[in-house]
């Protein structure tokens, strides 16, 4: 049987073990299914997802101290980081000429997802674990998005099938935000009408800790951004995504007193594939104080320094670290140029700083409060949240400043957006969309690469983000292309898909 099936067709349990009470690790062969019990199988699914959002990542989910994964590549991509001159030069990265093995996604997430739809079958089965397949329920909303969001058309409603459908179609973008959308409302409902016999997932629950409420901010959250991701390119749909918002918008979203983020009880030991945070271990440092090899491959780029200077913004010094050596230590942050042939040495280049690299216990981020609150600034001036758009605007910016930890955060902040600059005080913004989407921008960095590219595609902002010298066409790729193993495996149903261009071909959603 081809490894697809695996992968797509069936929904398989990634082997979890306990490696202590609280941290679970993943084994390495997710296609030898083992009896777990919703709690452990639970945890270990959450583990991945942040391990997914966070780092470069194996077949399996766990987290490789590799570079070239797509979370990375978008960061550079995107003017956050590029690659540090003390290797030798990336001639895919630079030129853009990359092939269908490169930043794939596509076998982890897969798999994981296979692991959240084996516990929404539990969950079926068994009503007082109506809280693990609702929590199911809305990763795999967040998780198909993400693939979504990635390659467009995916396998869905045959997805996870077999023996029934051992090759699964592929469904529209467009047709699966619709249902995804249907999934959270049920994973809403069924957590308001949950039995009292309810088992809550309590420390199994590894993001919410059993609190099912802020399961359902979350959900909504993930409404809002299904929403807005399309609001603008499909007019026709509007109003169904008003009314489907609006429908659960009373229950609330992630704001400033919370965000999704995973922590089974990370801490600083290398042992079973790395307990730390996986952001941390991966652009950190190792337990025994070695830089790992993605933190000494990726520096700062030249662009989001010289953009944070610009506008006098305090959170250069927490999103990047200053060169150890600069040129001229006057000037201690310093970025690379994106494609150049001779890129700075390290110590002459800008690190990614502390306020992204706290401890290798920090929390690893799902969604944070400052992306909701630019996606419900967004709703508001949209009006499909009440809400008033300038407030949302200015709690988001404040929201970032408190999670990189800027000192006096609150009013640092509120000086930083009472300048007088377009795209930082609303009043001097008269394009509302490119300050909200600027401003996320710089509050994505690092945490939340792939979104930024994902806002960038939709909405063409930042506008001045800048393209590899060496790029083979004068624009940032639109897309990846589908993997090798789809094109071995599926290759009928893929082959429907059509040419793919990583330059022209567009998720259904692009701008």
């Amino acid at each position: 049987m081809k490894k697809i099936f695996s992968i797509i067709a069936l929904s398989v349990i990634i082997s979890i073990t306990g490696c202590k009470k609280d941290f679970l690790s993943l084994e390495e062969n997710p296609n030898v299914p083992s009896v777990a019990t919703p709690q452990f199988q639970l945890s270990g699914s959450l583990v991945t997802s942040a391990n997914l959002y966070n780092s470069a990542t194996g077949v399996t989910g766990a987290i490789s101290l590799a570079s070239g994964a797509y979370s990375q590549t978008t960061g550079v991509w995107m003017g956050y980081w590029t690659t540090s001159g003390n290797y030798v030069p990336n001639s895919a990265l630079n030129t853009n000429n990359f092939t269908n093995t490169a930043y794939q996604i596509w076998t982890q997430f897969y798999l994981n997802l296979s692991n959240y739809t084996d516990i929404e079958k539990k969950g079926a089965a068994d009503p007082s674990l109506v809280y693990f397949s609702s929590i199911a329920k809305i990763m795999k909303a967040l998780e198909f998005q993400t693939l979504v969001d990635t390659y467009n058309n995916v396998p869905y409603s045959q997805a996870f099938k077999a023996p029934d459908v051992l090759f699964p179609a592929y469904d529209n973008g467009d047709v699966i935000y619709d249902d995804l959308m249907k999934q959270l409302d049920a994973a809403i409902a069924s957590v308001k009408s949950a039995p009292t016999s309810a088992v809550n997932p309590g420390t199994s629950d590894v993001m919410f800790k059993g609190v099912m409420t802020n399961w359902i901010k979350f959900a909504n959250t993930i409404k809002l951004k299904l929403a807005i991701r399309q609001w603008n390119k499909l007019p026709a749909k509007q109003a169904a995504l008003k009314t489907a918002v609006t429908a659960t918008a009373a229950d609330g979203f992630i704001d400033q007193t919370f965000q999704a983020a995973v922590n089974p009880g990370y801490t600083n030991d290398d042992a079973n594939g790395q307990k730390q945070s996986p952001f941390y271990v991966s652009y950190g440092f190792t337990a025994t104080g070695a830089i790992s090899l993605p933190g000494d491959y990726y520096k700062a780029n030249a662009y989001a320094i010289n953009k944070l200077k610009a506008t006098n913004d305090p959170r250069l010094s927490r999103l990047y670290a200053p060169a150890s050596a600069p040129v001229d230590p006057l000037v201690p942050f310093v970025g690379n140029v994106y494609g150049s042939t001779s890129p700075t040495n390290n110590p002459k280049t800008s690190s990614i700083g502390p306020g992204l690299l706290k401890s290798a216990t920090q929390d690893a981020i799902i969604l944070s409060s400052s992306e909701s609150l630019f996606l419900q600034s967004e709703a508001a001036l949209y009006g499909i949240i009440s809400g008033n758009a300038q407030s949302l605007y200015e709690s988001g910016i404040t929201a970032s400043f408190n999670a990189l930890a800027v000192p006096s955060a609150t009013t640092a902040a509120s000086t930083y957006y009472a300048q007088p600059v377009a795209n930082v005080s609303w009043t001097a913004s008269t394009d509302k969309l490119a300050a909200i989407i600027n401003q996320k921008w710089t509050a994505l960095n690092g945490y939340g690469n792939i979104e930024a590219y994902n806002e960038y595609r939709r909405t063409g902002f930042p506008a001045d983000v800048p393209v590899s010298t060496q790029s083979t066409q004068p624009t940032i790729p639109s897309r990846i292309f589908y993997p090798s193993t789809e094109v071995s495996n599926n290759g009928d149903n893929l082959n429907k898909q059509g040419t793919i261009n990583q330059f022209t071909s567009k998720i259904f959603w692009a701008k």
